[in-house]
This record gives structure tokens, C-alpha cells and sequence, in this order.
């Protein structure tokens, strides 16, 4: 029998770099796990080791990020975008980030990922001559989802950036396994790799 009381806290790196994010603006506990679909017990042990390590401040208000979280972000929104909710694909709630100067993929591996990251389903695009498109034919959103072509548009990515759109059956889902396509392309600071070990 064990004598561990209540269940592990238990957050990814996807998680940490969604909060650091949201702490853009102050944000409540509750509405971290809200949006997260992370327990409770969980966020308050992410918010506690962020706290620690200099990279939050915590007020009345809630917990906003630091000077050293503020250079933290930026230094990893150099690489990729938030994620912002594009509306639904097959029916699901969608989510689309943009990875900048993405290194050589295949579109199979990355749908791959983020399908083994609870995603229902994933699109992994290209800007090619001011257009996104998809890399293995060239042919333009637009022609098929001339709606969904429209909001990603409204990203603003620019030449040779990759738009990732995931979509899965809760908003978290979709929005964690966008980031985790990004974290899997791109290196994420040290600090918040550190957080998850």
C-alpha cells in the first residue's frame, strides 16, 4: 500500500510553455487549469517552481511574468508563436501556431506528433510566395479552406514560416499539441526543460 497522498502534480514542457504565455497578462490559478485542463494541485506546483526560479510574480491581481520571464518568452517567440484558436476543423476545436525558419520536416512525422499528443488531427503548412500552402504540392489552403486559409492569415506568418493547425475534442488538447509540434521542432530554453524533469 502506498502512503503518497493524492495523485502526483504532473505538467509537460507544452504546459509550461502555454503558461508562460498566458502570464503575458495577469491570470488566475483557476483559469490556468480552466484553459490547461490541468488539475489544480498541478498548476500550483508549475506556478511554485516558475515563482522560484524568478521567471513569475505573484500579486492580489494573480501571477504575471518577470522581467527574467518577460526575456524568457521572447527569446522563445523568436522561434514560434502563441497558439491562437482558429475555429473548428471536422467539427473539433482548432488551434494553429506559427514556427519560424522551421529546420527540414516531414508533414507525415509532424501530424504523427501531434496525433500522439491527443490530437484528433493536424495540417502542416508553408508560406510559399506570400501564400500558405502545403509543402508536399504547393497547392494553396485557400482552394480548400478558403475560411480556415482566411484566420491563418491573420497570424501574419511570413516567407518559409510553418503554420501547424491541430485540432482534438477539448480546446486544451488542441492548443497543447500545436505547442508540442513547435517544442518538437524547436528548442525551448533550458530553464523550462529544467521545470519538467
Amino acid at each position: 500500500m502506498s502512503w503518497k497522498r493524492g495523485a502526483y502534480p504532473e505538467f509537460t514542457v507544452e504546459d509550461v510553455v502555454a503558461v508562460l504565455f498566458l502570464l503575458r497578462n495577469p491570470i488566475g490559478r483557476k483559469t490556468i487549469s480552466e484553459l490547461l485542463d490541468l488539475g489544480e494541485g498541478s498548476v500550483r506546483t508549475l506556478l511554485r517552481k516558475l515563482s522560484t526560479m524568478e521567471i513569475i510574480e505573484s500579486s492580489q491581481r494573480g501571477h504575471v511574468l518577470s522581467e527574467r520571464g518577460r526575456r524568457l518568452l521572447e527569446e522563445m517567440s523568436m522561434e514560434f508563436s502563441e497558439v491562437y484558436r482558429v475555429g473548428n476543423v471536422e467539427g473539433f476545436p482548432a488551434y494553429a501556431v506559427v514556427v519560424k525558419n522551421p529546420p527540414e520536416f516531414k508533414s507525415i512525422e509532424l501530424r504523427d506528433e501531434a496525433i500522439r499528443f491527443f490530437a484528433k488531427g493536424a495540417m502542416i503548412l508553408i508560406v510559399k510566395n506570400g501564400e500558405i500552402v502545403f509543402p508536399e504540392d504547393g497547392r494553396p489552403l485557400k482552394g480548400t479552406m478558403p475560411e480556415l486559409a482566411e484566420k491563418l492569415s491573420l497570424l501574419k506568418p511570413e516567407e518559409g514560416d510553418m503554420v501547424v493547425v491541430t485540432w482534438a475534442e477539448n480546446p486544451a488538447d488542441a492548443m497543447k499539441s500545436a505547442y508540442h509540434v513547435a517544442v518538437f521542432l524547436k528548442d525551448v530554453p533550458e530553464e523550462i526543460k529544467s521545470l519538467v524533469r
